[in-house]
């Protein structure tokens, strides 16, 4: 094998292991099937709504992350928000969790900000290997909301 075929074969491997870097180790399903299951070993949750905040790639999840940075009504904290209000009226719990933790702590926060009352004491698990920043906790108890935090199974 001559230098340049070397130098092509290195380059190939260097783009295949790049690629390989840049998708999820695990689908949105697989995802929120470990929220599911974390959620079932979580005692008193009763009734519960599992809401994975995902995204495919770590470019997507730094794109979503700048949009809900520099959007509060950005489209997936309206929905997180629309969920939260909901549970909050049905007596139903809220587990949220993604493979992105500072994606999810910022919908999340910004979820929580846009409702206008109305939560007290709704329950709302954050499932990840970190726990919420200082400005959540504070957040959720501005809101009336249980934030716990739970790592994943």
């Amino acid at each position: 094998m001559g230098i340049p075929q070397t130098r092509q074969l290195t380059l190939l491997l260097l783009a295949l292991l790049l690629t390989a870097g840049c998708v999820t180790a695990v689908t949105e399903l697989e995802f929120e099937e470990q929220l599911e299951a974390t959620a079932d070993r979580i005692p008193n949750l009763g009734r519960k709504r599992v809401i994975p905040i995902y995204a495919e790639t770590p470019m997507l999840a730094k794109a979503l992350l700048y949009e809900a940075r520099h959007d509060q009504d950005s489209q997936l904290s309206a929905l997180l928000g629309k969920r939260i209000a909901a549970a909050s009226k049905r007596g139903i719990s809220i587990v949220v969790g993604g493979p992105y933790p500072d994606l999810t702590e910022q919908v999340l926060s910004n979820a929580l900000n846009l409702q206008d009352a109305g939560l007290r004491g709704v329950k709302v698990v954050l499932v990840g290997a970190e726990g919420p920043s200082t400005g959540l906790t504070q957040l959720a108890r501005d809101s009336q909301v249980r934030l716990y935090h739970h790592s994943p199974r």
